[in-house]
């Protein structure tokens, strides 16, 4: 598939990317990382025992290093999420949401789902928004242009042939 979009021109080249989106993006081999943001022995556990596919999955293992009230940032945490990884087999569930999360840090902002895009100008107001959506359902009147440049609904609109 690789040599196909090669010999065809094919990349994937996102303007603007929503946030639904970036976390569809997979966590390995991602194209916004830049070297030396994996190690095999360190990912290891994230891939085989927490089975981390996505960046969304990356996230939801981050998000027990903010709850500070339940988490210790110890290898033998007592809070649930902790708990359950160890029933499933991992040693340190604290390490791995901590490779987790050095690994969502080093993403270069345009996938990294913790930065939001900057505003381009393009996107419509809500309130046009809403007057094209009932355009739309009556099936007749005039529908205003949407110029945004953020892809919104799959990966595959982000596509390009150069």
């Amino acid at each position: 598939m690789l040599k196909a979009m090669k010999t065809n021109n094919v990349s994937f080249a996102p303007n603007k990317l929503s946030a639904q989106l970036k976390s569809q993006m997979p966590a390995w081999c991602h194209l916004g990382a830049p070297p030396k943001t994996y190690h095999r022995t360190r990912d290891k556990c994230l891939r085989s025992i927490h089975k981390v596919e996505s960046v969304k999955d990356l996230r939801d293992m981050t998000t027990r290093l903010t709850n500070q009230g339940t988490h210790d940032a110890t290898s033998t945490c007592a809070c649930n999420e902790c708990v359950e990884d160890r029933l499933m087999g991992c040693t340190n569930p604290n390490k791995c949401a901590k490779t987790a999360h050095h690994i969502l840090d080093n993403l270069n902002p345009l996938f990294n789902p913790n930065t939001s895009p900057k505003k381009d100008g393009l996107t419509l107001t809500h309130r046009r928004l809403e007057k094209n959506s009932q355009m739309r359902t009556r099936q007749r009147g005039e529908i205003l242009f949407d110029p945004s440049i953020t892809s919104k609904n799959h990966l595959s609109e982000c596509f390009r042939i150069f």
